[in-house]
């Protein structure tokens, strides 16, 4: 009772609605004893939503439950209506510290990648739900997961994609973490005698984000993904180890720098005492293409015994740019959302990042090689006494709106704020995509706003001025507002906010 977490955010596009991950769904006594009697707290023993799914006009979510995982599908426009409730084993942790993610694809199968049991020693990419026989990572061996911390899954093509970090099995010289891309076949049906209920596809390789120099200075830690499926681009948020000196970095990959690297040779060790190795691929260009004929029909064209011990790539994912896109020292970023603007003249990317102290930057990214990424804006969500984590990050860009979900709390942040500029040097000193000033309106407006792109002034050839004060900074809080649900339930809440435009604010 009690405990709030806004770690899960979604949205149904049919009811334009966000769908918040607190419901009142709380632990049978029965189920919470269980979890004290073996050692765990009352703040771990209750029913935190790990996993949040649109499923049709169905809502699937998978809840902690006290260290017992449950997960129920629920009516999208009802959700006090629970059509089914079955084990969330295998498709939610049951610590809700674990890192974890999950999608379901157009077919029905849900693919977690999740600890498996109580202790979180068996973590493992588990398929399940959906026509297709349930499959797994090997169990127990290091070369598959050795101690993953998972981020993001993608349904992408024929495969399905998943980006962790884990203990580097290939680093020989004490504990590093890498950051890694893996893949399945999502027509994969496992093995025959050999991997039996175990991925036959599963390969992973490592992604570089570094910082170039005679020794580059890795940022090896993946927190965070956003995909880009129309420009088949992906962003990743990377940091330093927690142990080490605060640094983080953006950087970005083409999928097909990921899929070069999956068609070339593998990294293998035949024992523990043999050095690692580059094996040529026997499948390059692997399609996910079958077998159709014999004792094996409807496997995979892998290999059976290649499929067993080849599964790491020897050459490393390398970004678009061989300079990060965005770096900065002393802060380490925790979820990222990216937004694509028409400006006037081309297409902007901007990026925002959360930082570890509650905060979100607005990053424009590079326009080319000449000129870096800019920092256009540092957005306080709450008064510096008051800063929480940030928990969850969701940007819905048919509404033009962020979402960012805090402890006991849901932010709305409006990614158009034009209307803070009043004059025509800030408008466009800004150096912000979404703004221009409208030379007829004589005011700082959106594209769509303007009366005539003609007549609409939006110069970005470098960063903001930084002397220009922008007209509009924001005043004190009010208090939170707790919104109505348009079902007249009590299932979930969320809270929206208003802050006063009073007086100017310094440029950045």
């Amino acid at each position: 009772e009690g405990t709030v977490d806004y770690s899960q955010l979604t949205f149904d596009p049919g009811q334009n609605e966000l769908i918040v991950g607190e419901a009142e769904w709380h632990c049978d006594e029965f189920t919470k004893g269980a979890c004290f009697s073996r050692g765990k707290s009352e703040e771990d023993c209750q029913n935190y939503i790990r996993v949040l799914l649109v499923n049709g006009d169905r809502l699937f979510t998978c809840g902690t439950n006290a260290f017992t995982p449950i997960c129920t599908n629920r009516t999208l426009t009802n959700l006090t209506e629970i059509h089914d409730q079955i084990s969330g084993m295998a498709r939610c942790p049951y610590n809700p510290v674990h890192n974890s993610t999950a999608l379901i694809t157009s077919s029905g199968e849900l693919y977690a990648a999740t600890a498996m049991d109580f202790s979180g020693r068996d973590p493992a990419i588990y398929r399940s739900l959906g026509g297709l026989p349930p499959l797994r990572t090997a169990q127990y061996n290091s070369k598959w997961l050795n101690e993953p911390n998972f981020v993001s899954s993608y349904d992408i093509g024929n495969f399905t994609y998943f980006f962790f970090r884990e203990n580097a099995v290939e680093h020989d010289c004490g504990r590093t973490v890498f950051s890694r891309a893996a893949r399945v076949c999502k027509n994969d049906i496992g093995g025959r005698f050999l991997l039996e209920d175990t991925w036959t596809t599963f390969m992973k390789a490592r992604l570089n984000c570094s910082r170039p120099g005679e020794i580059p200075f890795s940022y090896n830690e993946l927190q965070g993904t956003f995909f880009l499926p129309e420009l088949e681009l992906l962003y990743g948020i990377f940091t330093t180890n927690v142990n080490s000196m605060a640094a983080s970095a953006v950087c970005a990959f083409n999928l097909s720098a990921i899929t070069q690297v999956f068609s070339g040779p593998f990294k293998y060790q035949e024992n523990s005492r043999s050095a690692w190795l580059p094996y040529t691929n026997p499948n390059p260009d692997f399609q996910c293409g079958t077998i159709d004929y014999g004792s094996y029909v409807n496997l995979t064209e892998r290999n059976l015994q290649d499929a067993q011990k080849f599964i790491l790539m020897h050459e490393v994912v390398q970004p678009v740019s061989p300079v990060p896109y965005f770096m900065e020292d002393n802060v380490r970023f925790s979820h990222v959302a990216v937004d694509v603007v028409q400006g006037k003249d081309m297409l902007f990317h901007i990026i925002y990042l959360a930082t570890d102290y509650g905060t979100i930057k607005k990053v424009l990214s590079p326009l080319n090689r000449t000129m870096g990424s800019c920092l256009l804006d540092e957005i306080e969500l709450l008064p510096p006494q008051e800063r929480q984590p940030i928990r969850s990050l969701l940007i819905l860009h048919s509404r033009s709106e962020l979402f960012v979900g805090v402890r006991d709390q849901v932010i709305k942040i409006p990614l158009m704020r034009c209307n803070f500029h009043k004059s025509r040097d800030a408008c466009v000193g800004a150096r912000d995509p979404y703004c221009g000033w409208d030379l007829v309106l004589k005011k700082c407006t959106t594209l769509e706003e303007s009366l005539s792109m003609s007549q609409w002034e939006q110069r970005i050839t470098e960063c903001p001025v930084r002397n220009v004060t922008v007209d509009g900074g924001f005043g004190p809080w009010s208090g939170w507002k707790p919104c109505s649900h348009s079902d007249g339930g009590s299932v979930g809440a969320w809270a929206n906010d208003r802050r006063g435009s009073l007086s100017p604010s310094p440029g950045l």
